[in-house]
């Protein structure tokens, strides 16, 4: 059996991740239990060798108590954020294939993290996820639907948009639609 190659954006993560956990003085086994992550995944990200779901920063961030976009790609230029540059682009969970591409990575501004996220046909539906903040989503492309627990999906159509508070769990997907989608996705945290 091969072992996967370590892609730099894996690499860079990972070691952020270490850094983080170390400098807390937080064991990987620690790490696990407040993650409810495997030790072995964990391992595998801080060695590069596994590539952190969007869910998975989450639930990281959370555990050793700092903002999800510590792990993520800082801007050039602190206070500035550049477009010009290819945005990083991550897992939205490990079960779905869907991805987002991060625009603002939360912890960067403090106040807002920002993911433009691509839906595909096939590529299995997000999990739940529950999160600090409001989030605001914009559909830029195609069709998605909005379950928010406690509500009625929402079918949301290009043009269209919706909040919700972030502490809810909530999930956004395709909802059986064979056509793809894209949305903007803002994390408003204070």
């Amino acid at each position: 059996m091969s072992r996967p190659e370590p892609t730099p954006e894996a690499i860079e993560v990972g070691r952020a991740i270490r850094g983080c956990r170390t400098a807390r003085r937080v064991s990987m086994a620690v790490l696990a239990t407040r993650s409810g992550l495997s030790q072995p995944f964990l391992s595998q990200l801080e060695r590069g060798l596994a590539a952190p779901s969007l869910s998975s920063i989450y639930r990281i961030a959370e555990a050793l108590d700092v903002a999800p976009g510590t792990f993520l790609r800082r801007p050039d230029r602190p206070g500035v954020v550049s477009h010009e540059s290819d945005p990083q682009v991550i897992r939205v969970s490990e079960a779905a294939g869907q991805v987002a591409r991060v625009l603002i990575p939360g912890g960067s501004s403090g106040l807002m993290e920002a993911y433009e996220h691509h839906f595909e046909p096939g590529r299995g539906e997000r999990g739940w996820f529950e999160h600090p903040g409001e989030d605001f989503l914009y559909v830029l492309e195609g069709e998605i639907v909005l379950e928010v627990e406690g509500e009625e999906p929402l079918v949301l159509r290009a043009g269209r948009s919706a909040h919700h508070r972030g502490e809810i769990p909530h999930r956004c997907g395709l909802g059986g639609r064979t056509a793809p989608a894209r949305t903007l996705l803002v994390i408003a945290n204070g």
